[in-house]
């Protein structure tokens, strides 16, 4: 074999172990990429939990930008609704006796003779004080206090109670039937209170009973003829 054809043999054997040398370094390479792309995958994967979590559970991991926005809109939506729902109370929730003021009279009478033994009406009116509209409805509790210390719990009415809605300022009433009497030997109570509670309340009014005379004491009777009717009934 000549020098010259050795040369050659020896440079393709050369050739050789650098193209396999390069195709080992650029196996090596493609590894490392696969390796890095893989992380880079499992965090674009919990990206995803996280923005889920922004609008379920308030995005606590904060995965991505667009789970944080989400729980702020949910959050921002509540305090809406919230805000709708406390203006839907303030306009026709239910009227309270600190929003209230009570008295005796009305504009159409309203002014027992209690010098008759024929029954009565006494009416009492409720009037609005609050800045918002609100609403009655149903029977006003009503206790008669004799003078004589006696307590007496008027029975309601068969008359079906409507809701009544007052504008502030506004005003309704309510009715009491009564039987007076003034027979010396009759069981009768003498009014010195009134207590009148309003509708689905518990702190009721002191009214003062204007109007004298004594009411047939029949506060044991199935149908007695003094009763209480309800708010604008």
């Amino acid at each position: 074999m000549s020098h010259t054809t050795l040369r050659h043999g020896r440079r393709a054997a050369a050739a050789g172990l650098i193209a396999v040398a390069a195709l080992g370094l650029t196996a090596c390479n493609g590894a490392k990429s696969d390796a890095a792309g893989s992380p880079s995958g499992s965090a674009s994967a919990a990206a995803d939990p996280g923005g889920s979590g922004g609008s379920g559970d308030g995005g606590t991991s904060g995965g991505t930008a667009g789970g944080s926005t989400g729980a702020k809109s949910t959050s921002a939506g509540h305090r809406s609704h919230a805000g709708q729902g406390s203006h839907a109370g303030a306009a026709g929730g239910r009227c309270t006796t600190g929003g209230l003021q009570a008295g005796w009279g009305s504009e159409g009478g309203g002014i027992p003779d209690m010098k008759s033994d024929s029954q009565q009406t006494a009416a009492v009116w409720l009037k609005n004080i609050g800045k918002a509209s609100c609403t009655l409805d149903g029977f006003p509790g009503v206790q008669i206090k004799g003078t004589d210390g006696t307590t007496w719990d008027l029975r309601r009415s068969a008359k079906k109670p409507a809701p009544v809605t007052l504008k502030p300022g506004a005003h309704t009433q309510f009715t009491i039937e009564l039987l007076p009497t003034t027979g010396k030997d009759d069981k009768k109570v003498e009014p010195g209170l009134v207590t009148v509670t309003p509708p689905n309340e518990k702190k009721p009014f002191a009214l003062k009973w204007p109007y004298g005379g004594a009411i047939l004491d029949q506060s044991g009777a199935t149908h007695p003829g003094t009763f209480v009717n309800p708010v604008n009934g």
